[in-house]
């Protein structure tokens, strides 16, 4: 079922705020619960999960190393990748030219798509896992170069189709393309293309990426800042074509990071300002709906988090987030029936 094809049931949501106190060991969340996997122990900059749900893979920012959580075990972690003091591409470098991981995804349960900065070259590379509990050879399966770039790596993502024929790496600075695509045939990646990928024009850059459940592309544009009037919009591509099949403001200022739920179609993204009381920092559900006769977005905030910055949508009824901040953490949130029922679709 199309998520914007189709519009979401009204049923009134009931609104969850997580606080992430300063001094709190554990969270409490009203008509839901929070279940803390990680605490003050490592600072996630990226979340990726495969589609089983069974194991979540997190770039820790400080170490660069990829760690493997246990999102049903609370605690249980290991090393999946540990951190490599060589670009791949050229093992001659000095030690500042390092590869660092900027973004993950999935291609399969045993095999991560991983973006890496090494000074101002980028470049995607493959990794096969080992076991749950074993560290991987650090050896790369593959190493596909992405070109060199300066500038920020904030907006950098990676997504995979849920039909693991393609993904897309969104993002990366200019002169860069905003998005690149790269085929996949079974484990292994083709070359990177721009064909058929959507072309934003500058000052336009994607600040998150996701896949519907019918592969399509779903990219959140930050307008540039003298519109900043204007809320990031977001907009739904065919895999055979450039142009969008739709295009529709948000309502929401700032968009960190998004993800579908397979089950059910339901799209979350973390989003707002720290200390707003219009648009607070934390998990968002976008729901359409029709507004003056025009189809619409409906954000609610169903979890205010602060410092959020990334999330993966592990079933209907839990969702993993990474939060920065002065104490990171990485928090299960398990939802209640009366937060569920608000995610039914329509027939």
């Amino acid at each position: 079922m199309h998520f914007w094809r189709h519009l979401w049931t009204s049923t009134p949501v009931m609104i969850v705020w997580l606080g992430l106190a300063p001094l709190a060991s554990a969270v409490e969340v009203a008509d839901s619960k929070a279940v803390v996997l990680l605490l003050d122990k490592m600072r996630a900059s990226d979340l990726a999960a495969p589609a089983s749900g069974q194991t979540v893979y997190a770039i820790d920012g400080e170490q660069h190393t990829i760690v493997a959580l246990d999102p049903f075990e609370p605690g249980k972690r290991w090393t999946a990748i540990s951190h490599t003091s060589e670009n791949p591409t050229d093992k001659d470098r000095p030690a500042e030219k390092a590869a660092i991981p900027i973004a993950i995804g999935c291609v399969d349960s045993g095999t991560l798509a991983i973006v890496y900065r090494s000074g101002d070259e980028w470049f995607l590379r493959t990794q096969r896992l080992s076991p749950p509990g074993r560290t991987a050879d650090p050896a790369p399966q593959q190493t596909i170069a992405l070109g060199i770039a300066t500038g920020s790596a904030e907006g950098v993502r990676v997504a995979v189709s849920h039909s693991r024929n393609w993904l897309v790496v969104t993002g990366l600075p200019e002169p860069l393309p905003a998005v690149v695509r790269v085929p996949i045939a079974g484990s292994r990646l083709g070359a990177v293309t721009t064909r058929n990928c959507p072309r934003p024009l500058p000052p336009l850059r994607p600040s998150a990426a996701t896949v519907s459940g019918t592969d399509e592309l779903v990219l959140f544009m930050t307008p540039p800042a003298a519109e900043l009037a204007h809320s990031i919009f977001v907009s739904f591509y065919s895999p055979l074509n450039s142009l969008p099949l739709l295009r529709i403001e948000t309502g929401l200022e700032s968009i960190r990071d998004a993800a579908f739920c397979r089950s059910n179609d339901t799209l979350w993204v973390i989003a707002g300002e720290p200390g707003s009381q219009t648009c607070p920092e934390g998990i968002w559900r976008l729901d359409a709906t029709i507004e003056h006769a025009r189809q619409a977005v409906r954000a609610t905030c169903v979890a205010q988090i602060a410092a959020a910055k990334s999330l993966v949508c592990l079933s209907d009824k839990a969702i993993i987030v990474a939060c920065t901040g002065a104490r990171p953490q990485i928090v299960r949130i398990d939802q209640t029936p009366p937060v569920l029922r608000a995610l039914n679709v329509l027939p």
